[in-house]
């Protein structure tokens, strides 16, 4: 029995749109992989560049004979050696999730959020000292170099090197870290690793010397196929065959992870978990906080993650209407304007559509069989009413990109939560400002001087150009009036007489 054409059309037109969704998806599957290859080659370069730098971080532990400089360089090369190993974890996550992309259903699509940016800032680590020790000078006498480290994935970011010792009863590191590339499931992991200063420096490089002679006897070429694992970026195998002297290497002092829930905005006190006990040669006694400030700012929040014309629909006494309108979604608002102009002018737009967790979007066909109109509707209920704003587009496509759009700005603020219902604001601390024998103004060399010294309005050409008026000329040639010297003699003499 043979279907009716409507059924027959109906079905070529789900066939089409079912074989258009699956090339679309093998199109977003490729781009994806040209991504990722362009994001493994950045990751690449990165690894390559750390590894020389730890080489050279290396190469200056050795050399240093002062402790400090011992110290800053084992410091650089267990940073650097971080960074190393959070490079070569993130290139073996992005393989993995690259296969599973291969082997996944080309029909699924499944929704990644928006990817933000993490501050932490205001980094404050409290000490508690024993009375003895603070107040009588009496008791510990240790001194200890620390120093913060701070990653996400594989952005790592530390602190400089700070000394500590009983007389001090905060540790304070200064300056904003930023992340850029975190997703709302971050794990902000912050380490406070310190080293001993009373520790006597012994420098052990005998397998590395080793190594090398090993290597170099069975010549260039067939020394690295006979000792391959000298060479690798291995953070481990690194330090086996180059070891840090020892008296110089830091130990994990503490540790804390910071988490969405903790991006507040203020400053704020979280607990700190404590490795070593008061046998260790660097330790120190940690209140057991960290006060900080976290702040989280997801991509939907600061940029525009949809833009593009949209035709709304009006009834105007019950007569249908329709107006084109500029439309920018962003930061949980959908403004729409007349022209792309008001944007750039910063003018208050003509309509204005809040789209949050209350917000529902449905798409709507009507029309018959051979003119089906789709509509876009924009639905905002409250205790009252119902508030329903109507959207039509000059293509299909175009409109399936605004109802993704719709959706995808939805589902980042299901997973940012909070961080979306205000925008915070990452405040960029001063520079330090300059001792106080410093801090002299520019101009106070000239105030010091006891003739003709220019003032703050005025310049020695304005001297100049007066003394000049006032010679006539005569002070360019050095011909000024010569004043008579006053006869002192003769005035002395008055003064004995009266």
């Amino acid at each position: 029995m043979n279907e009716p054409r409507d059924v027959q059309t109906l079905r070529r037109n789900m066939f089409k749109i079912c074989a258009g969704s699956a090339v679309d998806k093998r199109q977003r599957i490729r781009q994806s992989t040209l991504f990722t290859q362009d994001e493994d080659g950045n990751i690449q370069k990165k690894l390559d560049f750390e590894v020389r730098m730890r080489e050279g971080a290396y190469k200056l532990l050795l050399a240093c004979t002062k402790r400090e400089q011992v110290l800053s360089a084992s410091k650089n090369l267990h940073v650097s050696n971080t960074r190393v190993k959070a490079y070569l974890s993130e290139m073996h996550r992005r393989d993995a999730m690259d296969i599973v992309a291969r082997l996944a259903d080309a029909h699924t699509d499944k929704r990644t959020p928006c990817h933000g940016t993490v501050a932490l800032s205001g980094l404050r680590i409290p000490l508690l000292w024993r009375d003895s020790d603070h107040f009588n000078n009496r008791g510990s006498s240790r001194r200890v170099a620390l120093f913060c480290l701070m990653h996400i994935g594989s952005e790592v970011f530390d602190t400089e090197m700070v000394v500590v010792d009983r007389s001090i009863t905060d540790i304070c590191f200064e300056g904003v870290h930023i992340f850029k590339e975190a997703l709302p499931q971050f794990e902000l992991k912050v380490e406070l690793w310190s080293c001993a200063l009373e520790e006597e420096l012994t420098l052990v490089n005998t397998p590395k010397k080793l190594a090398k002679k090993f290597r170099n006897s069975f010549g260039k070429s067939a020394g690295k196929k006979l000792c391959p694992l000298l060479d690798t970026p291995d953070p481990e195998t690194f330090l086996q065959y180059n070891p840090v002297p020892s008296g110089s290497k830091y130990n994990l002092l503490a540790y804390t992870t910071l988490r969405l829930p903790q991006a507040e905005g203020s400053f704020q006190s979280l607990s700190l978990t404590v490795v070593q006990n008061s046998e260790w040669s660097s330790w120190l006694p940690l209140y057991g906080n960290l006060c900080c400030r976290l702040v989280a700012q997801p991509v939907c929040m600061t940029q525009s993650m949809k833009s593009g014309y949209l035709c709304q629909k009006l009834n105007v006494e019950g007569m249908n209407r329709s107006r084109h309108l500029y439309c920018e979604l962003s930061a949980g608002i959908l403004s729409c304007y007349f022209t792309p102009e008001e944007v750039q002018a910063k003018l208050d737009p003509t309509l204005k559509l809040p789209i949050n967790q209350e917000t529902r979007i449905r798409v709507m066909e009507t029309g018959s069989a051979g003119q089906r109109l789709r509509t876009l509707s924009i639905i905002n209920s409250s205790a009252d009413s119902s508030d329903t704003v109507s959207f039509t587009s000059d293509s299909r496509e175009e409109l399936q990109e605004w109802t993704d759009a719709l959706h995808q700005h939805l589902f980042d603020q299901s997973q940012w939560v909070h961080c979306c219902d205000q925008l915070m604001k990452i405040e960029l601390l001063s520079p330090r400002k300059p001792s106080l024998f410093l801090s002299k103004e520019a101009d106070s060399v000239y105030n010091d001087l006891s003739i003709n010294s220019p003032g703050k309005f005025e310049s020695i050409t304005d001297i100049i150009h007066d003394k000049i008026e006032q010679t006539d000329g005569r002070f360019l040639i050095g011909q000024e009036d010569r004043r008579d010297i006053p006869n002192w003699s003769s005035f002395l003499t008055t003064l004995s007489q009266c």
